[in-house]
């Protein structure tokens, strides 16, 4: 890890990942037959499915996966399909390493509001299915979606302004 709160994100997102997978495994045997497997804009199931490995545990599993791509981005930042990583691979190592460091926290920090949002919907779904009032809240899934597509604007337009500097400095 370049900088220890990268790593610290990091962990966070593995915890958010394994407590997915601890809510599914824990609602398994608790599950009615019939579960909830989409919600609509308010926040309410409007579509139901019978009880499944697949519908319980998709969201854990490709909450996992994605993480796993995460951490090869991150090491390999330069498969992360940012338009100027192929510039960047000429340049002096120094300042492709600054512009892959700032290309690294943009990923990082898409893991950890992923991990936020996947580990919401799989406690929302299982409790769901337990409890028909609940639901998943507009609120903190637009909150979280709206967070995180500002910070990967306002991330991105910095990325490609430091990246841009870096370029006209050769």
């Amino acid at each position: 890890m370049k900088k220890k709160w990268h790593l610290a994100v990091f962990i966070i997102a593995i915890l958010l990942a394994i407590i997915s997978w601890v809510v599914a495994v824990w609602y398994w045997g608790k599950l009615p037959q019939t579960i909830p497997t989409h919600f609509g804009l308010s926040g309410q199931a409007d579509n139901y499915s019978q009880k499944s490995i697949w519908y319980t545990f998709l969201i854990p599993s490709l909450q996992s996966i994605m993480l796993t791509f995460f951490v090869f981005l991150y090491k390999k930042p330069q498969y992360s399909d940012m338009p100027t990583t192929l510039l960047l691979m000429a340049m002096e190592e120094e300042k492709r390493e600054h512009a892959f460091d700032l290309i690294r926290t943009m990923l990082l920090m898409v893991a950890l509001f992923i991990g936020i949002l996947f580990t919401y919907i799989t406690y929302g779904m299982n409790a769901s299915a337990l409890n028909n009032d609940l639901g998943l809240s507009p609120w903190i899934m637009g909150g979280v979606l709206i967070a995180m597509l500002v910070w990967l604007v306002w991330w991105t337009v910095k990325v490609y302004k430091t990246t841009k500097n870096i370029l006209s400095k050769k």
